[in-house]
């Protein structure tokens, strides 16, 4: 009896065992398959953020030529208006104007809003695209702040306001511009001519600083993709 009932003891020893071994290969096989779903998933998102950092790339390029194109435009005009010449009317409709950009944040949006930010396992690029976002708020914050001053400003500038009417083969219009012949003698349009063609300088340095957010954005992706990241 005390030699059955030490086989059985044993027996019963080899079993938990083995029933301990498959819980633990189970739970390393399901860790296994989450980690690899994870896995995907992180790829899946580096994908669409890879995309939306070089789209938006593009958008700042363009902004940024608008905003140089813009500043260089009011000053041609003022140049002209200081030396009374009679070539500065039409030159440009909207002094008092900053373009806006519009970007792509809806894969950052959802990581944000799912609390799965931390899909995103590499904490640098975390870390860029909350500096990005940051960046965005504070330049859109900006950007309203100078249509209320673009606002407040109008009224100087309507005056100097025409509207011609335009036919066409198949359409008719009106297309307004700004006679700045009329303005030589009016130095506070001329001084907010300066203002705006410095906000539009200011702007097109300020969006650079998001365009490089966005450079190292795509260039760690990239190192992340092919695992050489430092």
């Amino acid at each position: 009896m005390e030699n059955k009932t030490g086989k059985y003891f044993k027996y019963a020893i080899g079993e938990i065992v083995l029933v301990v071994i498959g819980i633990l290969i189970a739970l390393q096989i399901n860790n296994w398959n989450e980690n690899q779903k994870k896995t995907v998933l992180e790829s899946q998102y580096l994908i669409r953020l890879k995309e939306e950092a070089k789209w938006n790339i593009q958008q700042i390029e363009r902004s940024k030529q608008l905003y140089l194109h813009s500043s260089k435009e009011l000053n041609t005009l003022i140049n002209k208006i200081e030396n009374n010449s009679q070539d500065s009317s039409k030159i440009i409709d909207r002094p008092n104007y900053i373009h806006p950009w519009q970007l792509k944040t809806d894969t950052y949006d959802e990581l944000v809003s799912t609390g799965t930010l931390n899909n995103i396992t590499d904490l640098k690029l975390r870390d860029l695209l909350n500096q990005a976002e940051s960046f965005s708020n504070f330049s859109d914050k900006q950007l309203e702040n100078w249509r209320n001053i673009a606002v407040s400003h109008e009224t100087s500038f309507i005056p100097y306001r025409n509207s011609i009417f335009i036919k066409e083969s198949d359409s008719t219009y009106y297309k307004t511009f700004m006679d700045f012949n009329k303005i030589e003698n009016d130095s506070n349009v001329i001084e907010l001519l300066k203002y705006w063609s410095q906000g539009n300088m200011v702007f097109y340095e300020g969006i650079n600083i998001l365009k490089t957010i966005y450079t190292d954005i795509l260039n760690r992706i990239d190192c992340i993709e092919l695992n050489n990241c430092k």
